[in-house]
Parts: C-alpha cells; structure tokens; sequence
C-alpha cells in the first residue's frame, strides 16, 4: 500500500510539472518579429546623364588677310586679358610675299572678258605649278606679274587697299584653346588664328535618353561629377533642351537621345573643356510617399502582394499595391496608412494567424 502511494504522488508530481512547463514551451515556439510603421518619405525623380565639359562663350580670331607672324606670344592653356597682344605681325615681309604670290586663278579672273588667252592662262598656271614646287627652289623666275606682260598682258596692279595688321589682339578675358599661327609661316585664312574660351561660361553637355526627356524641365537643379574632378561636386541647372532627338551610337547599340545644356553656377580652374561629366537632374516630380522595406512585403502565388499587420500579438494579411522600388525600399501605392503597424519581416510570421512576439523596430530610412 506505501509503494502504491508514493507511485500515486510521484504521478500527480510530475504530471502537475509538465502541465506547468507547457506554457513556456509554447511561448518559446513563438517567433519574436520586429513592428515597424510605414516611412513617409520626400521622394524626388532623378535623371542620370553623361556628357563632356565645355566653354559656351568662345571666339575665334579671324584675319581677312594671310599673314606672317614675326613672334606669338602665347600657347595653349595660357590665360589672356582683354586687348592683349597675342602676336606680333612681320608687315613688310607679309606684304612682300602677297605682292609675289598673286595666285594665277584670281589674275586670270580680274581680267575682263576675252583679255587673256587660254594659252596666257595655261602660262600662269604653270608659273605658280613650278614657283610651289622643289623643281621651283634657287631659280629666279620672276614674278607672275613680270611673266603675265612678257606673255603679252596687261599689268595687274596691286590692290591699295590691302591690310597687313601689325598685332593680333585678345577680344576678350580667357584660356586660349588653340593657336593656329606661327613664328615665319604664312598663316590660313579660313582658319582660326587664335580661339580664346571663357572659363566662366563652363556647362556640362549631357544627352539624356528619350524615355526620361519628358520628365526634365528647364531650370531642374543638377550636380555635377567627372573623372578630372574627383571628389569635386558642382552644382548647375538645365538652361536648354534641345528641340530634336538624335541617334547616339555607341559599340553595337543605337540610342535615341536629347542634347541637354546644364549650366555650371561655380566654376574654377579645375574644370577643363572636354572633361567628361556625369549630371544628376533633380526633376520637379516632388511628392510624399509611404515606403515599407523590402522584408516587409509578399507576394502569392496569384502575384498579389501583401504585409503582415501586427494586430493584437496576431499576424493578419493586408493586400498592398506597391510603386517605385527605391535602393532601401518600395513604394506602398494602396493598402496601408501612416499609422498601421507590421511586422518588418513578413517571412517570420509563417502564415496568416500566427502568433507573434512583438519587438517595437526602428522606422525605416528610405531615400
């Protein structure tokens, strides 16, 4: 009788104790999830573009006139002022050279009509052949003009009127970008003999692609970075869009783009024409918006997507509809307010009903 007794208590002991622990085993099944609510964020649309540097105010300094620079002083990348001399000009030799060098095409064509022959012609034709070739050097030709009267024409008089400039002077303050003059060399005409730009007129040209044109507005602040720049950033607006698109080939595809000028509101010594630049446009698309974390969200196999609110120490579904996926997080268009409190990670709750151990989480940051 005492041992069936002790068996009897031993019993109740330890059914009394598995009854008291079943409690703590369950609670330890329970997953511990962090709530969080949704994050109203300021969300502004960029645009990325890429493009080189350049100087808008540039000038070109033309001569009517060739001529034979005795000295130029300046070179590529160096600074000018306004009214400096650039170089200094050989007048008597430029004219002496002009007065023996009357091409034959403009002798043959300031004659009236009928006043030469095509045999005269021919002649001086090959005078100025022979005067511009090697065969021509040590040989004492003459002039066309003394070639021309022996050939039976009528002198050709030299023009008053021509100008010789005695210097070549910087039309305004700049970096010279090009010298197309030098020191005992009978300049071009139809080239620039200087090119002067204005570093204080700086802008990146950028192309931006016809899928986001739409969405760039004149005046759309940017920042701007490059490679000859590192660790510099500069800030500018869009002052033109281009009013065409245009086809941009690059490797084996072909894109359609739009020329964009971005002008540079600071510009310094470290920028340079034709540095490459990368330009984010800040576009006027600005609204507040509710963004959730990626963890947060689900999706069945309908493609529905949905959260779990944290409703009491339950998991409940609620039915979402997401927007823009941002780096941090999405856009939650439909289906949650400011205020409603979710599990941060929906996987851990398992399934709808589920019992969840709350833990207060931090807002998200998403930008």
């Amino acid at each position: 009788m005492i041992f069936k007794r002790i068996a009897v208590l031993l019993l109740a002991a330890g059914s009394f104790g598995a009854a008291a622990a079943a409690p703590l085993v369950v609670l330890r099944a329970v997953p511990t999830v962090a709530c969080i609510t949704p994050r109203e964020t300021l969300y502004e649309k960029r645009i990325n573009a890429t493009g080189t540097i350049e100087a808008q105010n540039v000038r070109e300094v033309y001569l009517d006139t060739p001529v034979i620079a005795q000295a130029v002083n300046v070179s590529v990348g160096d600074y000018v002022r306004q009214d400096q001399v650039l170089a200094v000009i050989d007048a008597d030799t430029t004219k002496s050279v002009l007065e023996q060098s009357i091409p034959a095409s403009s002798l043959v064509s300031g004659m009236a009509a009928g006043a030469i022959s095509q045999e005269t012609a021919d002649l001086a034709g090959l005078y100025s052949a022979l005067q511009s070739s090697a065969f021509g050097t040590g040989l004492d030709l003459g002039s066309l003009q003394e070639v021309y009267e022996a050939a039976g024409g009528v002198p050709v008089e030299q023009n008053p009127y021509l100008y010789v400039p005695e210097t070549i002077t910087a039309p305004m303050d700049g970096v010279v970008t090009e010298v197309g003059i030098k020191s005992g060399v009978l300049s071009r005409t139809a080239k620039p003999v200087v090119t002067i730009s204005d570093t204080g007129s700086f802008a990146a040209m950028v192309t931006v692609g016809e899928s986001y044109i739409s969405d760039v507005k004149v005046g759309d602040p940017a920042v701007i970075t490059g490679t000859g720049f590192p660790g510099r950033e500069y800030t500018g607006h869009v002052r033109k869009i281009a009013p065409v698109a245009r086809k941009l080939t690059g490797g084996t595809a072909q894109e359609t783009v739009v020329d964009v000028e971005i002008a540079i509101d600071d510009p310094d010594n470290d920028l340079k024409a034709g540095f490459t630049a990368r330009a984010e446009i800040v576009t006027d698309t600005r609204r507040t918006m509710l963004t959730v974390p990626y963890e947060a969200v689900r999706q069945d196999e309908n493609n529905v997507e949905y959260v779990y609110l944290a409703e009491g120490s339950r998991a409940v579904r609620r039915d979402i509809q997401t927007g823009v996926e941002l780096l941090e997080g999405v856009e939650v268009t439909e289906g949650l307010g400011p205020s409603d409190v979710l599990l941060a990670d929906a996987s851990a709750a398992g399934k709808e009903g589920a019992l969840v151990n709350l833990q207060r989480g931090e807002r998200q940051d998403v930008l």
